[in-house]
């Protein structure tokens, strides 16, 4: 499969399925887990072809404020949805904070580990259907939940940074521009640098947070391990995920 292509859910920006990559012994089982932007506006459309691609499961990584404002548009379909607030603001954009991608991730992954485990168990565990991980924008929470889970499968770092790299394009344009406006409204200037915090998924930022994780662990299982998922956890994601 080919992820470079956006699946066109209505009302999404950044819905893709990371079936098709390459791991260890095999591949990422199609079908099995989709990452996304927002679902806030699906519309009949959109939830219509969530319940075609069997999603049963969403696992929602956004803060309280940012769920309220922009609640999940599930109404009918049978899915189980997972709150797991990463932290609180969507990329410390809303209030202005001088923070880099880097940052943001390396601070996520020190600060929020049991909760990035515990998206990676909820991905484990769903014994049925398919499960969507989502934020805002689809890249920072999501893209380290997902890169996460997909290196302790084995799929290799390069393809798995190369996955994440992909999302800029998705989000360029109508997305960026709305997201612009809308932290104009609490006073953010416009300005490169939030434009790259909001939109951006350059490779070097994804890769400097899987440098700590190998430094600090090792590798993405020992990390996932010292966070609170158990071996046998990992095993039943690996057979989630993979068709070997």
């Amino acid at each position: 499969m080919d992820t470079t292509t956006r699946i066109p859910v209505p009302g999404t920006y950044n819905f893709r399925d990371v079936g098709g990559l390459s791991a260890r012994g095999g591949e990422v089982r199609p079908g099995v887990l989709f990452r996304s932007d927002g679902l806030h506006r699906l519309g009949p459309a959109g939830r219509a072809m969530l319940g075609t691609l069997g999603v049963r499961s969403v696992i929602d990584l956004r803060d309280r404020y940012e769920a309220e404002r922009m609640p999940d548009d599930l109404d009918g379909l049978d899915v189980e949805v997972r709150s797991l607030p990463v932290f609180e603001g969507s990329g410390a954009s809303q209030n202005g904070e001088d923070v880099s991608l880097e940052q943001l991730y390396e601070r996520m992954l020190t600060r929020h580990a049991p909760v990035l485990a515990n998206a990676v168990r909820a991905v484990a565990a769903q014994p049925a259907g398919s499960t969507v991980v989502h934020c805002t924008a689809g890249k920072d929470r999501t893209g380290v939940v997902v890169a996460l889970s997909l290196l302790s499968v084995g799929v290799d770092r390069a393809t798995v940074v190369e996955d994440y790299a992909r999302t800029e394009a998705h989000l360029a344009g109508e997305w960026l521009e709305e997201m612009v406006q809308l932290v104009g409204r609490f006073g953010v200037p416009d300005s490169p640098g939030l434009r790259m915090l909001m939109g951006g998924s350059p490779p070097e930022a994804l890769d400097h947070a899987l440098d700590l994780v190998e430094r600090e662990h090792g590798s993405a299982n020992e990390y996932l391990v010292a966070s609170g998922v158990a071996p046998a956890e990992l095993r039943s994601l690996e057979t989630r995920l993979l068709v070997k």
